[in-house]
């Protein structure tokens, strides 16, 4: 897995073309067009429209680069003020900080430089600070109209910087305050000295459907009144009914004719194609595919392309839910186990986002939807429309009414077995290889908890099940061996035995049964103690389950006698559990993997080999051959009782201890089955 490509995406506008996955550059450009070459002195306003989350800011941001550009000639079309009404608490504030930056841009020559106002004089053509002098005479009679004059002459707001312009604004509030003379004589002064300059102003208001609404009120009185001014134009961004609805409260008038005043060229953002947006989503999802170390043939196709349908296909409107799913899809990838299927985890990403509810009943309904128990689901005979409406009354109670059909699609494209009932077949899309599927009612469990243990590759265990030579395996399984990693790396293949392919248990199984005794390896926890050795035990178990008693004791023989007696000992626990099988009523758990006379001639030859051995040393102190004494006591306690009475010490504690504990190591390794 490539860590590196694991970052969640931010939920950040883009600013720059070089970000624009969806095309929309070239809408911002003519939109800038439109901006900068307006005809004639008046004000222009354009509404940029468009709901919350369709990507406003990110054009408003494309749009501020294309004006700010210079021309061939280097020199700045316009003059920009990115003015951000959402940082001030009250309308006093809003409007001083406005004039305020609008009169710095004026502030700019026509290169887009700050100029230090003591040189204006000598380097303009002797216009520019009469326009300087309007606007501060202008703004000065606005805010002691406004009663701001006195927040703006104290200290500057948190956080916004004061420019020169701004000082000598404030410093006139200060000196002459008193002496402000009308707002309209004073508008009119501007207008005329505005009309002489030859540069143009750009104001961008984004945002305004996220202020209060009487805040939204007094963004559009500036804009339709106060500053209303000759060469100065505005692109204002905004959800049209949100702003409509909150004019309509404030002003107690109808809203939409209202902005129908203020905005003279309405401009609806362009919905983002369901193609683009497809695009964007299926290009985020091949790079998660890819960084998660998938490979083409881990996925199913056709159940993809059902995925896809269902659960993809219009389910997202926007860049932003796109970028919401992904960082889901990426955060479960990184939860669940690495078996699960792609196409599957993916749908029930989607599924948590759309209805987290309806995720919810899936997880506490396993036997309905995966048929495990006679559900009457499955095991009635009633029609399938009657099954359908019964699913559809179930799931109506769980997601909202507008998304239940989709919800019910959902649910029988993932479960099979849920559409073949309820005539929804067309929604069965999957092949053989779907062995790790969410339907599959021994792999269910797995989507809904995180039980992969660590350092295990979900390739390498599955590779592993479908290998055509067990020397390869055996190699693996060496290879765990020497790591200290065989206990996990076996448990995981038991995880996964019921997915082997039938010509594939053969291979296995004589590759794990010629591993026993490769690996010391143990882990200890209470009532869960285990080796690496007992692993593959339980995991030999579960082979001779599929094979049958024949094939199970022929191969069984066949690895004994390749090994050289090497497996017998580690073998020694699974052999006393067939023993006490033969022996047990037809209700027990226990049941005879082996042909009698296959238990019988291994039991023999562990007796032997234990014979053997008995000679040379006391067994009794060495716990490698503890089962194996349990196993001559329980095959043959003629030769047990002869041996232990010849042994000194007897009586010792070691002795006495297996004694004691012989029955009880019997039942140990029937409960940790």
């Amino acid at each position: 897995m490539d860590k590196s490509n694991l970052s969640l995406a931010t939920d950040t506008p883009i600013k720059a073309g070089e970000q624009d996955l969806i095309g929309r550059t070239p809408f911002a450009e003519r939109l800038a067009d439109i901006l900068k070459s307006a005809a004639g002195p008046e004000s222009l306003v354009i509404g940029l429209y468009g709901p919350w989350e369709s990507g406003k800011t990110s054009v408003i941001n494309l749009v501020e680069n294309a004006l700010s550009r210079k021309d061939d000639d280097g020199k700045a079309g316009v003059s920009v003020v990115r003015f951000e009404p959402w940082n001030y608490l009250t309308s006093e504030q809003l409007l001083a900080q406005f004039l305020k930056e609008v009169g710095s841009a004026l502030d700019k020559d026509v290169h887009g430089r700050r100029t230090l106002f003591g040189k204006l004089f000598g380097k303009l053509c002797g216009k520019r600070p009469e326009v300087l002098n309007a606007f501060a005479a202008y703004s000065e009679a606005l805010l002691i109209t406004a009663g701001a004059a006195a927040s703006l002459a104290g200290a500057p707001l948190a956080g916004v910087a004061v420019p020169a312009f701004g000082k000598r604004l404030a410093s006139r509030l200060r000196k002459s305050a008193e002496r402000a003379g009308g707002v309209s004589s004073k508008k009119q002064r501007l207008e005329e000295e505005l009309l002489k300059f030859d540069g143009r102003v750009v104001v961008i208001i984004d945002d305004i459907d996220r202020l209060p609404n009487d805040q939204v009120r007094m963004v559009f009185q500036l804009v339709a009144s106060l500053a209303k001014l000759p060469k100065i134009n505005y692109l204002l961004s905004f959800d049209e009914e949100v702003v409509t609805r909150a004019l309509s409260e404030v002003q107690n008038c109808d809203g939409a004719e209202y902005l129908e005043k203020v905005v003279q060229v309405p401009v609806h953002l362009p919905s983002i194609s369901s193609g683009d947006l497809e695009r964007v989503l299926l290009k985020d999802i091949n790079a998660i595919f890819k960084s998660f170390a998938y490979r083409l043939e881990d996925l199913d196709d056709k159940r993809w392309n059902g995925v896809r349908l269902t659960f993809l296909n219009n389910r997202f409107f926007t860049i932003r839910e796109v970028r919401r799913f992904t960082n889901a899809l990426k955060a479960k990838l990184s939860i669940l186990p690495r078996f699960c299927c792609f196409e599957d985890v993916v749908a029930l990403a989607v599924l948590e986002l759309k209805v987290p509810k309806l995720v919810d009943w899936i997880r506490v309904h396993k036997d309905l939807l995966c048929g495990t128990i006679g559900s009457s689901l499955y095991m009635n005979n009633m029609d399938p429309k009657d099954n359908l409406a019964n699913l559809e009354e179930l799931i109506s109670r769980i997601v909202p009414r507008s998304e239940a059909k989709w919800a019910v699609e959902a649910v029988c494209r993932l479960f099979p077995r849920v559409a073949n009932k309820t005539g929804m077949s067309h929604c069965v899309s999957y092949s053989r290889e779907s062995l790790n599927a969410i339907w599959r009612a021994d792999s269910f469990d797995q989507y809904f908890h995180s039980n992969m243990p660590d350092g295990i590759d979900i390739h390498e265990v599955q590779d592993a099940l479908n290998v055509s030579e067990g020397g390869v395996l055996l190699e693996d399984l060496q290879r765990h061996a020497e790591a200290g990693s065989m206990i996990d790396f076996v448990s995981a293949m038991r995880a996964r035995v019921s997915t082997l392919e039938e010509d594939r248990a053969e291979v296995v199984t004589r590759a794990c049964l010629l591993a026993l005794g490769l690996s010391e390896e143990k882990s200890y926890a209470p009532l869960a103690s285990t080796s690496a050795d007992l692993e593959l035990i339980r995991l030999i178990e579960l082979l001779f389950k599929r094979l049958g008693p024949a094939k199970s004791g022929e191969i069984l023989r066949a690895s004994v006698d390749e090994s050289e007696g090497r497996v017998i000992y580690p073998l020694v626990p699974f052999l006393i559990y067939q023993l006490d099988s033969m022996n047990a009523t037809e209700n027990s758990d226990c049941k005879t993997l082996l042909p009698e006379g296959s238990i019988f001639e291994l039991s023999d030859a562990v007796c032997a080999k234990v014979g053997e051995d008995a000679a040379a040393r006391n067994l009794f102190l060495d716990d490698e051959y503890h089962y194996a004494l349990i196993l001559l006591k329980k095959r043959k306690p003629n030769e047990f009782m002869a041996y232990a009475k010849g042994l000194p010490m007897l009586t010792g504690r070691g002795a006495r201890l297996f004694f004691r504990s012989g029955r009880v190591a019997t039942h140990r390794w029937t409960a940790a089955k």
